[in-house]
């Protein structure tokens, strides 16, 4: 449901899937900057050197859009400045993602299809000429779509 161009949740599980949903964003972009995936005990750490416990249970709740809603706004708002984001991010749910987020997702977007991109030439040049300009032209053409 949209209002005014924003998103309306009407149940408690839209909720805590857009918060799991914005949580993957900003674990994604970490991962991709730090060349590693973020572990419960780091998030669980930075959050105890300013004073916010976390428990593993909650950390599940807020990755995977399970168990109850987390709102407790001190936690959200540890949570936000650890990944260095406005609060609103994971406060608001309604609120737009900022600018330099959607940024940042399709630049490791982009990055990831390059990827793919540069594997499948290097493993697939025992094919014909025309079949890996074929494969190239497949994958540029889903580097170029929304979807």
């Amino acid at each position: 449901m949209v209002s005014s161009g924003r998103a309306v949740f009407t149940t408690q599980q839209e909720k805590k899937e857009k918060l799991a949903d914005r949580m993957g964003i900003l674990i994604d972009i970490w991962d991709f900057e730090n060349n590693s995936s973020l572990t419960y005990p780091q998030m669980e750490s930075a959050l105890a050197s300013k004073g916010i416990q976390l428990s593993r249970t909650r950390w599940s709740y807020l990755i995977n859009g399970t168990g109850s809603l987390v709102t407790d706004q001190v936690l959200l708002k540890g949570v936000s400045d650890f990944f260095g984001v406005s609060s609103t991010y994971l406060c608001d749910l309604n609120s737009n993602p900022p600018v330099e987020l959607e940024k940042k997702m399709e630049f490791i977007s982009d990055m990831r299809k390059l990827k793919v991109k540069n594997f499948a030439t290097r493993n697939l040049g025992a094919l014909s000429p025309e079949t890996l300009k074929t494969i190239t032209k497949i994958i540029d053409s889903s580097m170029n779509s929304s979807e």
